[in-house]
């Protein structure tokens, strides 16, 4: 539950908010990229900066992390859930 709100909050909030003078795409693709890399998984790399990037496009369209909390908390727990599913 922290980790989402934290990264909402860093990425999509202070990361959009800080490079949206150079542009609202570049805002969104720059911080989906460093979102994506600073998971360090190389191997979810793309779904990561994917993910990320329809985040950001969310954030940007409706002024609001909230959005975001939600999709990416829900977006941890069906990871959880297929990682434990795949386990058994």
């Amino acid at each position: 539950v922290v980790g989402p709100v934290v990264e909402e909050l860093t990425y999509r909030g202070l990361g959009i908010t800080l490079l949206a003078p150079y542009g609202r795409w570049l805002a969104i693709v720059g911080t989906g990229v460093l979102f994506g890399l600073a998971h360090g998984l190389l191997i979810d790399l793309p779904v990561l900066v994917v993910f990320g990037i329809a985040v950001g496009w969310v954030r940007v369209r409706t002024s609001s992390v909230y959005p975001g909390m939600l999709l990416h908390g829900t977006f941890n727990g069906v990871a959880l859930l297929a990682s434990v599913l795949v386990a058994h």
